[in-house]
């Protein structure tokens, strides 16, 4: 063996990175309207992150945000300020009640219990990547260790956000392509999870009779209880609800 090769391997200091990752702010909350034709418009003025702290911070709302499976619900999302803040103090009781064990199903619990609606394209992308990187912050503060995109969690955080955050009109019940706006309610059962699929226009008794979908009389956002009219997926693990069949 070379002088060169026992030197490779004799005089290398091999070092662990000890990267520590800690809770930071996602995105920036500064600006309460992007233009005056905007407003104009679409009468878009943003909530500032103060206000939507101190709405959250009514103790009615505190006992719900420490209920994973206590749904919130924001018809007019903009760029997520109110949905990545609820997200982010769900996830700070989770952080709370959560070992290394617990902790992916709890956050997807949580995660799962937010909804919102919003009309521009742009300000949804946003919103969804605010959410998406609140989910991603608290994994990696709570794990310490990054959380790759090629994982399951990673995987399954974005499709729920996908299917929770969406775009449509609120007032029409309709999204740009003229469909009525659909949301996902997520059943727990035991660590598995049953999707069913109704429209946003069914949680209003609005006696449309053209609205299959449609439950009269529901008062909750989201009802425990399974209709006729949704329609339902099979039982599926939760890490893994990206996923088209549970034994995959």
């Amino acid at each position: 063996m070379s002088k060169e090769e026992i030197s490779l391997f004799d005089d290398q200091k091999f070092e662990t990175d000890h990267k520590k990752f800690e809770l930071k702010a996602i995105g920036n909350d500064g600006h309460l309207i992007k233009s005056k034709e905007r407003v104009q418009h679409h009468g878009e003025v943003f909530t500032p992150k103060w206000m939507v702290k101190k709405m959250l911070s009514e103790p009615a709302i505190q006992e719900k945000l420490h209920d994973l499976h206590a749904t919130f619900f924001e018809p007019s999302a903009g760029e997520g300020a109110f949905l990545k803040e609820v997200l982010h103090q769900k996830l700070g009781y989770v952080d709370k009640i959560s070992n290394k064990t617990t902790w992916k199903i709890n956050a997807l619990w949580a995660l799962m219990s937010i909804y919102g609606i919003e009309l521009l394209e742009d300000n949804l992308i946003k919103a969804k990547r605010a959410m998406l990187d609140v989910f991603v912050n608290h994994y990696q503060a709570f794990m310490q260790k990054e959380l790759s995109s090629n994982t399951d969690l990673y995987k399954s955080a974005k499709y729920v956000i996908n299917a929770n955050i969406v775009q449509g009109n609120t007032l029409s019940y309709k999204n740009d392509e003229g469909n009525l706006i659909e949301f996902s309610n997520w059943i727990p059962v035991e660590n598995q999870v049953k999707r069913s699929i109704f429209t946003y226009k069914s949680l209003f008794n609005n006696g449309d009779m053209g609205d299959t979908n449609a439950n009269i009389g529901q008062l909750s956002l989201f009802d425990s209880s399974e209709s006729a009219n949704e329609k339902l997926d099979s039982l599926k693990i939760i890490t893994k609800i990206y996923k088209e069949q549970t034994n995959e």
